[in-house]
């Protein structure tokens, strides 16, 4: 490039950068389900764009989760990608309330992709450099902010590559059930023992993450399950019973109250832990890295791996 260009170095750099953007936007077709997803915690009142990248960050504020693709598992692990995680992440939490949150808690990507990151570069144009440095397509896919209102807001990150970052996170938001504000439960001083323990609150918060994380729950009450996903469960909980030996001779209306039995215990009540107050999980959200994409057309890994070198 430098004797391309006269020697000129600036001229050259230029020249360098553009091709490797052209490189990052040939990649940008191909399949891209691996990556991970990061939580990121700011508490309320801080400056924008704080955040804390602690899976085990909550209290009063918000949580953002990101989930950020690659190609392969190898490039997730890089310190580059993961490092751009984090600063997308930042760039989600400086929106702050200008932030277009649907109901599902999702953010709008093209605001995302236009905020900016902590060194000042549009999201959009950080995540094609990587793209360009590790020659992989290179995508955001999905960010979310779920605020803690009145309660406390946790997460919980699975298979952590490095803290706050993995390939699964879920928060919850606790609320109290008398309508008491939780502030003072979680101040500065009163979230952890004396001996640096989490706070009942915390412990109880954090562990329904990991609930929502392992069990993957669809509903939040009972009032919320469709009238056909309980008859469903139903009819799969009667088939059950029918091919038990010790039950299938049973009279029909034992077999219907052992199905309501079981079918109470499927939709039991989230929080049963003591906590020295009444509380419930106002929300939750789950968000699994390369959900719904499915596998990669072909399957060959040689092939793939060949074809990868070839094209760099």
């Amino acid at each position: 490039m430098l004797v391309e260009h006269g020697w000129d170095a600036d001229r050259a750099y230029d020249a360098l950068r553009k091709k490797g953007l052209a490189a990052a936007a040939k990649k940008a077709s191909r399949h891209a389900a691996e990556g991970l997803v990061g939580a990121s915690f700011a508490a309320r009142g801080a400056a924008p764009g704080a955040s804390s990248s602690s899976n085990s960050g909550g209290g009063q504020g918000s949580i953002v989760l990101v989930e950020l693709n690659s190609e392969t598992d190898f490039v997730a692990r890089n310190d580059l990608f993961q490092g751009l995680l984090r600063e997308v992440m930042a760039a989600a939490h400086s929106l702050g309330p200008a932030a277009a949150v649907g109901p599902d808690h999702q953010l709008d990507l093209e605001q995302v992709l236009r905020a900016r990151t902590p060194a000042g570069v549009p999201v959009s144009d950080a995540v094609t450099a990587v793209a360009a440095k590790v020659r992989e397509n290179v995508r955001l896919r999905r960010a979310f902010r779920v605020d803690s209102g009145d309660g406390l807001v946790y997460s919980y990150v699975h298979q952590a590559a490095s803290p706050g970052l993995g390939k699964l996170a879920s928060v919850v938001v606790l609320q109290s059930q008398d309508g008491a504000s939780l502030a003072q439960d979680e101040a500065p001083g009163a979230s952890t023992s004396g001996s640096g323990s989490p706070s009942v609150l915390q412990a109880a918060g954090e562990g329904l993450a990991m609930h929502v994380a392992g069990m993957r729950p669809s509903y939040l009450r009972r009032a919320d399950v469709p009238a056909d996903a309980l008859d469903k469960e139903r009819s799969v909980l009667t088939q059950q019973l029918q091919q038990d030996p010790a039950l299938k001779s049973k009279p029909p209306k034992v077999l219907t109250q052992v199905v309501s039995g079981r079918l109470d215990k499927v939709l039991a009540d989230w929080l049963r832990k003591d906590v020295g107050r009444p509380l419930h999980v106002a929300s939750f959200l789950r968000v699994q890295c390369g959900e719904g994409l499915g596998p990669k057309e072909g399957g060959d890994f040689a092939a793939e791996v060949a074809r990868i070198v070839s094209d760099t």
